[in-house]
């Protein structure tokens, strides 16, 4: 919380950083969306009294009571933040000092931010579909609680959703309603049969390639595996010899469950989760070679690379679109 001889240095010295100047007067929504926008940002202080025409700093009387209270209450979490005045040129202004919030901070549902003009927009959520085997879990939780930390990112993972129960048309849709798809690329993600029918659903989107980021695991990457979690997790994407060996897999897959289920000679009810895999493979086999290839032309980083900045070259392509 910033003190009042931090606020009247920033008045001295034309200081627009983390600051707003507002005359010649608050209204309660304005003021609850810039308590938003700072909270969600690094903090700041709204300044009264002052008009800035985006030059000079122009004091002004303050007329006005300030009813922080009342602005609050058009918020959805409690911010910190104060109210109180400082002496400047014979004038008595008040200000309101936020402090930065752990929490999203919407007005009437809405999160706030400042752009780069200074001006108060709406901030834009990214929704990130975190995609990854359930072997991986150790690596997919970092991801997520990176990512997490950040408030304009919203992470769901294929564990809330990924259910052989889940209507397939149902449960594509909300992979592609995201911005972008996260995948942690294993050996077992690549032989997983709901992993790769996520992906090879998403590839009909148009700007899948666009959405896609991925995280290739090798041997070194063990190092973030619990104990008992470890096993041969390098996906050898990079291998034309293993590449086809994932090809081949799905193909001979495909046909010894379409071989059993026509041997097996049943009633639909009896097989219906069987026959349901079977559709998913449908569309795997033919993507298959697509996706590695795909993957072995793209720029991937390994997950030791990638934490050492704590996830950064993920956030800021999320942040930039």
């Amino acid at each position: 919380m910033r003190k009042k001889d931090d606020i009247i240095q920033a008045i001295r010295e034309n200081d627009r950083k983390d600051k707003v100047y507002v005359h010649p007067v608050l209204s309660l929504e304005t003021a609850a969306k810039y308590i938003s926008a700072f909270a969600n940002g690094n903090g700041g202080d709204i300044i009264l009294g002052i008009s800035d025409d985006g030059i000079n700093l122009h004091i002004k009387k303050y007329k006005f009571a300030v009813q922080l209270e009342k602005a609050k209450k058009l918020l959805n979490v409690d911010v910190e933040c104060i109210v109180d005045n400082v002496q400047y040129n014979g004038e008595l202004l008040p200000y309101i000092s936020i402090n930065k919030s752990k929490e999203l901070v919407k007005v009437q549902e809405i999160p706030y931010i400042f752009n780069k003009n200074r001006e108060v927009v709406e901030m834009k959520i990214h929704k990130v579909f975190l995609s990854y085997s359930h072997a991986d879990r150790d690596l997919a939780d970092l991801v997520e609680k990176s990512l997490n930390s950040q408030k304009e990112i919203s992470v769901s993972r294929d564990i809330n959703v990924n259910d052989y129960r889940d209507d397939l048309d149902e449960f594509m849709k909300t992979i592609r309603q995201h911005d972008f798809i996260v995948s942690i690329v294993t050996r077992k993600y690549l032989t997983s049969l709901n992993c790769m029918y996520e992906i090879t659903e998403s590839m009909k989107d148009s700007d899948f390639s666009k959405k896609l980021l991925f995280i290739v695991i090798d041997k070194e990457d063990a190092q973030f595996y619990t104990s008992e979690n470890i096993y041969d997790m390098e996906a050898g994407i990079y291998d034309s010899d293993k590449r086809l060996d994932y090809v081949i897999h799905w193909d001979k897959k495909y046909r010894q469950m379409k071989e059993k289920l026509k041997n097996a000679d049943l009633p639909y009810e009896f097989v219906t989760e069987y026959t349901m895999d079977i559709r998913k493979l449908v569309s795997i086999v033919p993507s298959a070679s697509q996706f590695m290839n795909l993957l072995k032309n793209k720029i991937g980083s390994t997950f030791n690379q990638i934490q050492k900045d704590d996830f950064k070259i993920l956030i800021d392509v999320i942040r930039e679109k």
